[in-house]
């Protein structure tokens, strides 16, 4: 490249796009990005955080001590976290790729040698190669619980955005051609990017339904309902490597295509919950996304003809006639119920803490990530504002991209949370050096518990 180098450039104007087409970004629950604590416990309802709303809906009853009327979030979680598949130097590989692409005065020796390494790259790329960004902010003072006298239970508030940005490498043949006497390399190999933005609003209830006495402990049994309205805008697009050289044109184009291609969306999800508490422990269960809403992606790779732009023209007809038994060029985003059970154990003063949860089935986030996680944690809360509590936490993927994560985190002066998460056995090498293959960093101030 004379200029910028293509991938990283694309990068950044693809990943810019996410809050254009729509009020807001975000992705609901747990699949774009985990808020606040959520980053290191997991899918458990911890007592030590209100966003554990954002999981088990009944666990707002529990979340209000006795006597306390409201609990909320003031500024309660922001946050990023970053994927990448397990291949090596994916990013200097394609920009080394679409230096190759443009280069003048190509002797056919040096052309063979270029084939000779991508044919054996390519597709390991094609299989492997992927970068996907979570975003996630939640608006001030949300999440938000309050008790209702008039309803008997506790309702719960919550407006939150996060976003989704994701590109893959579709592979196709490197090939030689003698165009006059010049020598040149071509190939169809395309970057995939998916990007999608999603605004949710949340209303909860939750309420004692049983109160029984067993082998003499005292219990109470929590039942919650959550409707999540979703704003959510879909775009995706094929962009040819050869078409990523121009350098004047490439920004103009993907943002053309996000411009005329952004389909918004406006569904309700319903989440139901059940939570027991024991004297020492509690169990629980949720259901999530239980009417499985819908989100339309834009179409790609129909009606090339009607494009006059040639570079979105040409990025069409490769979508259409190289990869369509690849890709969907027509698709719908499902958020698939999926069934969580949870438990914890903690000490007689409540200072520790042991927690678990796991999905009993796997389902896909917005750009086709599938996950099912297990998660464990434990968790320190010293009786001090000084001393700042301690989380420990490691949640696994057991389908999917099966990577393993271990979480971190602190409570300081009681209010002000700091999490982290990385894949500390998976690593790959990024820019000559050995990087994580995920990370995540969430910072938030929420009301002392």
């Amino acid at each position: 490249m004379k200029q910028n180098k293509a991938l990283s450039r694309l990068a950044f104007i693809s990943a810019g796009l996410i809050g254009l087409g729509g009020s807001a970004s975000c992705m609901a629950g747990y699949q774009a990005h985990s808020p606040g604590q959520t980053m290191t416990l997991g899918k458990t309802s911890n007592p030590s955080t209100i966003l554990s709303l954002t999981g088990n809906p009944a666990n707002g009853e529990s979340l209000l001590s006795k006597g306390e009327s409201h609990r909320m979030g003031f500024f309660s979680s922001i946050g990023l976290d970053y994927e990448v598949g397990n291949v090596d130097n994916f990013i200097d590989d394609v920009d080394d790729l679409t230096d190759a692409l443009d280069k003048d005065d190509l002797t056919l020796s040096e052309a063979l040698d270029i084939k000779d390494r991508f044919d054996a790259i390519l597709p390991v790329m094609g299989e492997d190669a992927q970068f996907t960004l979570g975003l996630g902010v939640h608006v001030p003072l949300m999440p938000f619980a309050i008790r209702s006298d008039l309803l008997g239970g506790v309702l719960s508030f919550d407006v939150q955005g996060a976003g989704l940005f994701d590109i893959s490498f579709l592979d196709a043949p490197l090939d030689i051609q003698l165009v006059g006497g010049d020598i040149e390399l071509t190939t169809s190999s395309a970057l995939y990017v998916k990007g999608g933005s999603i605004l949710t609003g949340a209303v909860g209830y939750s309420r004692e339904v049983w109160k029984p006495t067993l082998f003499d402990m005292k219990s109470t049994l929590y039942a919650g309902i959550q409707t999540n309205v979703y704003k959510v805008s879909l775009n995706k697009q094929v962009l040819a490597l050869e078409n990523i050289l121009e350098d004047d044109d490439v920004s103009d184009a993907v943002r053309d295509e996000f411009d005329e291609n952004t389909v918004d969306t406006t569904q309700v999800g319903i989440d139901l919950g059940l939570l027991w508490t024991l004297e020492n422990g509690q169990i629980g269960v949720t259901f999530a996304n239980i009417n499985e809403p819908e989100f339309d992606y834009g179409d790609i790779g129909v009606n090339c003809g009607s494009i006059t732009d040639p570079t979105r023209q040409s990025n069409c007809i490769v979508a259409e006639q190289v990869f369509a038994d690849e890709i969907a060029l027509s698709e719908t985003a499902v958020m698939n119920m999926q069934t969580t059970i949870e438990g914890a154990f903690y000490t007689k003063d409540k200072m520790l803490l042991l927690s678990g949860a796991a999905d009993l089935n796997s389902s896909y986030d917005l750009v086709g990530r599938e996950s099912q996680y297990v998660s464990a944690s434990a968790s320190f809360f010293p009786n001090s504002y000084i001393i700042p509590s301690v989380r420990l936490g490691v949640n696994q993927n057991l389908v999917g991209s099966e990577l393993t994560t271990f979480g971190l985190g602190f409570t300081f002066l009681g209010i002000l949370n700091l999490d982290v998460s990385a894949s500390l056995l998976d690593t790959v090498e990024v820019d000559g050096s050995s990087q994580f293959r995920s990370a995540g960093i969430n910072i938030g101030i929420e009301e002392k518990f």
